[in-house]
């Protein structure tokens, strides 16, 4: 005959136990979120944002400028220059060049000066550089003009990390 196996009922201490295990699950568990988001935080309040900006005035010169609008530096990896869908990635003098000759460029303008970037290079928070000058305020209107339209296929890009390792891309940045 099977013997009668009698279940106890939870008595007090159990109920007191469970809710303490309850209790520390959840601090657990909020002490990991917090963590989450705390690192979340301290990413995004260092995160840069390289920009492009174009100066495009007869009296101001035309230039192409780079700056940094986000809140933390940017260490630059590459700064990558698109003429149509040809890439032109700058590593010496010559690279300048054949992509200044691919813009038809040689036979208009005496002297482009040029911002020469070098990977791991550092952009803090607020630095702007001119990346490229085409042409200064003592360019006449009609040379000017001249240049401007034959920078209709030119594109600007550049990628970059922030303190943490993250990388980012600009969007392709035009003067039109």
């Amino acid at each position: 005959m099977p013997e009668n196996i009698e279940v106890s009922a939870i008595g007090v201490s159990d109920w007191i136990a469970l809710v303490s295990v309850s209790i520390a699950l959840l601090a657990f568990a909020l002490t990991i979120w917090q963590g989450f988001l705390t690192r979340k935080h301290n990413r995004l309040s260092v995160k840069p944002f390289l920009d492009f900006s174009w100066v495009n005035k007869p009296g101001e010169g035309l230039r192409c400028e780079v700056l940094n609008l986000g809140t933390g530096p940017a260490f630059l990896n590459e700064i990558k220059f698109f003429v149509g869908d040809d890439v032109f990635r700058i590593t010496h003098r010559e690279d300048y060049k054949a992509m200044f000759e691919t813009l038809n460029l040689n036979e208009v303008i005496r002297k482009i000066e040029v911002f020469h970037v070098n990977p791991n290079s550092a952009f803090s928070v607020g630095h702007l550089e001119s990346l490229l000058v085409f042409c200064d305020a003592t360019e006449s209107e009609d040379n000017h003009k001249l240049i401007a339209s034959k920078l209709d296929r030119f594109f600007v890009q550049v990628e970059y990390k922030c303190i943490y390792g993250i990388s980012y891309q600009s969007q392709k940045a035009s003067l039109l």
